[in-house]
């Protein structure tokens, strides 16, 4: 833990009662991030380990990157002594014990655990493992006195873990203990405004409040035209750009250009800060204006592409959609350089993009992206979905705020600074 964000290296009250109460087959430490939660979980683990029966012991997470990011590297940092590990190994050695290392979205862990009769595991993680994988793994628990222990950050109401694990404690051999960033004692509390800053609607009710809620309402509630919309700056501000398309046959095909801009200063005062910028948009409407073919809409990219990056000496990263493989390949039929295909992970996309229009990150010019402004502000949770306990948005006028979300994530090398707590989620 870095010095810019920790005061003393302390366990709160809260955190000890929990490994001291943490007794059950299952133990399972949830709430909002930074609440101090993995520490707690990760030295009851510790404790376990030294006198867990005879047998396997596993750390399991939704893959083997993960679970060395937040579990095996933490532990490298409060007890260098106790792990030896090797990056991407199936094992590692904890306090002398063997210990498998399985990710949940590798294809042959439902083998490697169907092999296993554990003596303990620690998840990390949990809402994001498959049901199916998790239920196994509970079978697979079976070495007498054999004790679970695991993380979590909330999820929807009707989550399989929250209905048929939270809400039964009382009928299973269970125990589970919740956390909010306020019973974090070890940070300060200008980094817990810090992060709260980075959240919102959604996001901050499960990651800041800890709170297991629906998806609800607009997606981007906190857009307001006064905070959020902004001119192009100058070219000579400009220092990477991407072009991020959305492609459409009969449907419509929405690009935009997303630029990294610097700090703009009026006299002695920053008005704007270094941030991401959608400057211009083209949209073509197959319905409403006849389709083209995959080499017009390749033509046409480039005549709007070519005279708003003049002079800029920039050459743009340009990312499509997954069903764009067509369009992907005339373009680079065309000459069209770097040419990439976009990360389509929906859950993530949508999270840091809301927390870049949070955080002051993200601005659109409104005025040159009149769609895409109108579709960011129709932005909306798909009701029906949610009744199926998915969270998905509307599909109905999204092509904008799609490719907004395909280019965010291209440039998540560039905003993983600004948003550190996310970084790891969107790697």
């Amino acid at each position: 833990m870095t010095t810019t964000t920790a005061k003393a290296a302390v366990l709160s009250v809260k955190q000890q009662d929990s490994i001291l109460d943490s007794t059950r087959r299952l133990n399972i430490w949830e709430g909002s991030i930074r609440s101090g939660k993995t520490i707690a979980s990760i030295l009851r683990w510790l404790l376990y380990v030294r006198t867990a029966p005879l047998g396997p012991l596993a750390i399991i997470g939704k893959t083997k990157d993960t679970v060395a990011r937040n579990v095996l590297d933490v532990i490298a940092d409060i007890a260098p002594g106790a792990i030896s590990y090797s990056r991407g190994a199936p094992t590692c050695r904890i306090l002398g014990r063997l210990v498998h290392v399985i990710g949940a979205n590798d294809a042959k862990a439902e083998k490697v655990l169907r092999g296993l009769t554990l003596a303990g595991v620690y998840v990390d993680e949990i809402t994001v493992l498959p049901e199916a994988f998790f239920t196994q793994l509970l079978g697979r628990l079976s070495v007498p006195g054999a004790k679970l222990f695991g993380t979590t950050n909330p999820d929807g109401p009707s989550h399989w873990f929250r209905k048929k694990y939270l809400l039964r404690a009382a009928e299973l051999d269970f125990v589970s203990f919740h956390f909010v960033l306020a019973d974090n004692p070890s940070l300060t509390d200008e980094y817990k405004r810090q992060v709260s800053s980075e959240f919102t609607g959604l996001w901050f009710k499960r990651y800041i409040q800890g709170l297991w809620v629906a998806a609800e309402g607009a997606i981007y509630d906190m857009l307001d035209e006064r905070k959020h919309c902004a001119k192009a700056p100058p070219k000579d501000l400009w220092r990477a750009a991407w072009i991020t398309v959305d492609f459409g046959t009969s449907n419509p095909t929405h690009a935009g250009l997303l630029v990294l801009t610097d700090q703009q200063v009026e006299g002695d005062r920053i008005v704007a800060p270094d941030r991401l910028h959608m400057v211009a948009e083209w949209e073509h409407d197959g319905r409403a204006k006849g389709q083209l073919t995959t080499a017009q809409q390749s033509a046409r990219l480039r005549d709007w592409a070519d005279p708003l990056l003049a002079d800029t000496g920039l050459t743009p990263v340009t990312v499509l959609d997954p069903s764009a493989a067509p369009l992907r390949a005339q373009m680079r039929a065309d000459g069209w350089p770097g040419l990439r295909g976009a990360d389509n992970r929906v859950d993530v996309g949508l999270q840091a993009t809301a927390s870049l229009f949070a955080g002051g990150r993200l601005a659109v010019d409104n005025e040159a992206c009149p769609v895409l402004w109108d579709q960011l502000c129709g932005y909306v949770w798909d009701d029906t979905a949610l009744e199926r306990g998915e969270e998905k948005p509307v599909k109905e006028n999204d092509h904008g705020p799609d490719m907004t979300r395909y280019g965010v994530m291209a440039a998540r090398q560039v905003w993983r600074a600004w948003l550190p707590e996310l970084a790891a989620s969107a790697a």
